[in-house]
C-alpha cells in the first residue's frame, strides 16, 4: 500500500499537465471560431 503514497505526487503532475492542455486547447478553439466568424463576415 505504501507504494501508492509514491504514487500521488506523478498523477498529481499529470493531472496539472492535462488541465494544462485542456486550457490551451480551449483557447484554441475560441481562436479558431473567431477567425471563422470573421471569415464568414468576409465572404457572405
Amino acid at each position: 500500500m505504501e507504494f501508492l503514497a509514491y504514487l500521488a505526487p506523478v498523477a498529481f503532475v499529470f493531472s496539472l499537465s492535462a488541465i494544462a492542455q485542456a486550457s490551451a486547447q480551449k483557447k484554441e478553439i475560441e481562436n479558431l471560431k473567431n477567425e471563422l466568424e470573421k471569415l464568414k463576415q468576409q465572404f457572405l
